[in-house]
Order: C-alpha cells, then sequence, then structure tokens
C-alpha cells in the first residue's frame, strides 16, 4: 500500500543488557516520525520496527517494554482552538514480528467531544483490524480492555513478518482515485474538480445520469462522504454506490433515465492523506459549519474551501439545473447505525425519510438503532434541501453477526443508491427490481 513512498523505519527495541527497569521501559520514544534510539539498537535487524509513514498513517510516541511489548500512543488531533481532541484514527505497520509473541497497548485514547474532556470512542467493543499486505484486513478476535488506563489491549502472534494495524479498514485517496479510474470510460459519468481543499487537494463532483434524457422530468440524489477522515465506512458505502449507478445493471440502466445521482466523494482529502481523524488542515470541523457558512464571506473560504465548493456546488444545482430532492451524507460512529428525520414541518420530507427508512431495512442490512427521529446534530446543508444524517456503527453488526467489512459497506452501498433513488420516486411500480 505504500510502495513508492520513502519509508522511515521506526525501531522500537531496548538494549537489555545491563539497562535499568526504567531504560528498558522507556528505550523508545518516537513522535511525528522522529527515532529516538540507541546505535546499537539500529544496528539491530531483527528488532521490532513501527512504520507510519504512508498515506493515512498515523501514530504517535511507542513505548518500549519489552522486545516484544509495545505502548502506542494514539495521536489524535485539535481544532482550530486547540480543543476537542479526537483520538479515533490509528493507523500504522510493524516489521520484524514473525512468529513472536506481540503485546500491544493502545493508550492516550480519552479525549474531548463538543466541549466535554474525557470522552474516548474507542471502548471495549471496538475491535482494530489488521492485513498481512495493506489490501486485505480482517479484525482481531479478540481486544482485552484495561477500564482504568482506558486502554485496549491486543495480544497476538503475526504469521508474517509485516503486519498492518488500523482502528477500521482504511480508505485512501489512492483507493478513491483507483475507483474513478476503474469506472473513467463509463458514458454515464462525468467527473469535476469543483475546486482544492486548504491543502491544494482536488474537491471532485461526480453525476451519474443518462445524459440522453433529458433532465427536465428527473429527481437528483446527492451522496457526500467523509468529511471526517477517519470514518472510512463511508468511502466504501460511496464507491459501491458510485458502481451501481454507473454498472450495466438493468435497475441502474433505468434509473439513471429517471434520476440524477450526485457523489461528493472526499470532503477533506487532506485528513484522509495525512491521517486526520476530525478537522480539516486548518482545524474546523467540516460537519459543523455549514449552516453559519456563508458564501460571499472571503475568510470561510481561506478557512474552510472545502464546504465553501461543496455547498456552492448545491446551491448551484438547486438553483440552476435542478432542485436536490435528497442529499444523503455519511459518517461512522462506534455505536449505532441510524437516519435523522425531516426537519419538524417538512411534510414531504417526511414522507421521503419515512420511504427511505423502509427501504433501507428491506433491501440493506442497514442495522438501524431506531426508527428516524429529528436531527438534534444534525446539519441542513443548503436551506430547501432535504438533508439526512445517516451513520454506519463501527461495532458488531446486530443483521449481519458480526463485525462490519469493507466489502460490506461495499454492498451496502450499492444498495443505498437505489433505496435513494427509490425514496424520492413518486412510486416504485415499473422500476426494474
Amino acid at each position: 500500500m505504500d510502495s513508492g513512498m520513502k519509508e522511515n523505519h521506526l525501531l522500537a527495541r531496548s538494549p537489555f543488557t545491563g539497562a535499568s527497569p526504567l531504560n528498558r521501559a522507556f528505550a523508545v520514544l518516537f513522535a511525528a516520525g522522529v527515532l529516538l534510539t540507541s546505535r546499537a539498537d539500529a544496528q539491530n535487524a531483527s528488532a521490532v520496527a513501527f512504520n507510519s509513514n504512508f498515506e493515512s498513517g498515523s501514530l504517535g510516541k511507542v513505548e518500549c517494554v519489552s522486545d516484544s511489548h509495545f505502548i502506542c500512543h494514539v495521536r489524535g488531533e485539535y481544532d482550530q482552538n486547540g480543543r476537542n481532541r479526537q483520538a479515533s484514527w490509528y493507523y500504522f505497520r510493524m516489521d520484524h514480528v514473525r512468529d513472536r509473541d506481540i503485546t500491544l497497548e493502545l493508550a492516550d485514547l480519552v479525549g474531548e467531544y463538543n466541549g466535554r474532556p474525557g470522552t474516548h470512542p474507542v471502548t471495549k467493543d471496538t475491535r482494530p483490524v489488521y492485513s498481512y499486505d495493506g489490501v486485505n484486513w480482517q479484525h482481531f478476535e479478540k481486544m482485552d480492555w484495561d477500564e482504568q488506563k482506558v486502554r485496549g489491549i491486543l495480544r497476538f502472534r503475526p504469521e508474517r513478518d509485516r503486519v498492518w494495524i488500523a482502528h477500521i479498514e482504511p480508505y485512501t485517496t489512492a483507493d478513491l482515485y483507483s475507483l474513478l479510474e476503474s469506472v473513467r470510460s463509463c458514458p454515464h459519468l462525468r467527473t469535476e474538480v469543483i475546486g482544492k481543499s486548504a491543502g491544494g487537494r482536488d474537491l471532485l463532483l461526480l453525476t451519474v445520469t443518462n445524459f440522453e434524457v433529458p433532465d427536465d422530468g428527473k429527481k437528483v440524489v446527492w451522496l457526500m462522504a467523509r468529511q471526517h477522515a477517519w470514518e472510512t465506512g463511508g468511502s466504501f458505502a460511496a464507491e459501491g454506490a458510485i458502481r451501481f449507478a454507473a454498472s450495466a445493471e438493468a435497475q441502474a440502466r433505468e434509473l439513471r433515465d429517471r434520476i440524477v445521482f450526485k457523489f461528493t466523494p472526499m470532503v477533506d482529502p487532506d485528513g484522509v492523506a495525512r491521517g486526520g481523524v476530525r478537522f480539516n488542515a486548518n482545524g474546523y470541523d467540516l460537519n459543523r459549519h455549514w449552516q453559519k457558512h456563508d458564501l460571499r464571506n472571503p475568510q470561510l473560504l481561506k478557512l474552510m474551501p472545502e464546504i465553501w465548493y461543496f455547498k456552492k456546488a448545491i446551491v448551484h444545482c438547486s438553483r440552476a439545473e435542478k432542485p436536490v430532492d435528497l442529499l444523503v451524507y455519511l459518517h461512522n460512529t462506534e455505536y449505532s447505525s441510524f437516519i435523522d428525520d425531516a426537519p419538524p414541518g417538512h411534510a414531504q420530507g417526511c414522507e421521503i425519510v419515512a420511504r427511505f427508512y423502509d427501504l433501507l431495512l428491506r433491501e440493506t442490512e442497514f442495522d438501524a438503532a431506531h426508527p428516524p427521529r429529528p436531527p438534534t446534530l444534525g446539519v441542513n446543508m443548503v436551506p430547501g434541501v432535504l438533508t439526512v444524517l445517516m451513520e454506519l456503527k463501527v461495532m458488531k453488526s446486530k443483521r449481519l453477526g458480526r463485525y462490519p467489512t469493507g466489502a460490506d459497506r461495499i454492498e451496502f452501498g450499492r444498495g443505498l443508491a437505489r433505496c435513494m433513488a427509490l425514496a424520492v420516486l413518486d412510486e416504485e411500480d415499473g422500476v426494474v427490481k
């Protein structure tokens, strides 16, 4: 996954001969890719090495307790005011681990949420994933939990010399561009760069429809993902939705005659690239500032260009092209899956959301914690646009009977695109099942 990128191996092994207990416990401390170790360790090719120097990689300091026991501190991320630390993402690689009995303690999980210190979304039920090739992932069979220290403890014996470990299955900007390359020849897909992120990366808008059929009688559905960099489940679901909408399947062909699909698959590419958590390159939460974001304010364009460009695109579509009939923005949460209802007083919107919810339960494995409820922290992206928050939980799904995988999310995304389309149509009769 990180081939072609500069390697920065971080050795984590203590020189035990003649070392004091303190030296053994803290032989190696590193952060932000800086290695602090002894010359003897650097020459020891068999020492366990940690590496997060690849796209989406993230790891704080590592304390070496022994040559096979390490305390890995989650780096976390703060907002523009130095508050609301989020510790919901870690992604790193270990080398030289084959047939070793490894113990990893995941530490520094406590942060702050909505100004409330002491919160930690990662819990005993949040089981990490691992991979031997950086491509195929599976969940650890077990994670012990130290409630007093708020630490997850992994004990495992790797079958190969190299292993990747992450909070949930990663989805990088490289994965997105690989997807786009695979559907590039689709005549029903238009890809636009509508602006640049705070870090100068392309902000993408995808449109899928039958361009030979006039848009006059079509409905518009919009799917948005990855406002928060750690929430990779949204990217997998968006991939499934894009693949379905652009496919040659009979139902997709018919829906393209009646629907304009809009996709903004990665709102925060900077955060995804650097292994961020929740905030853009300037420290702003790209989910919490939509309502107050004035497109006439150049300062907001500078601080939060991602919101500015995507909001402008939605406004332009609603005013100059076609009104957006349903906008769903995807998020991940540790605990529960649900969708918000329409705002109070939006009768037509409530009908659409009710149909949408019933379709999700019938046609997908959506593990709803409860029926749609009026939004509390939800965001109305653009006035007049029916906006629905969808949360996809990280923990075990009751309907699947296991922890969801990236492949599960992709399959869900295929159904999600169908459900969004059918929910805004006046009736389902005549649509190919």
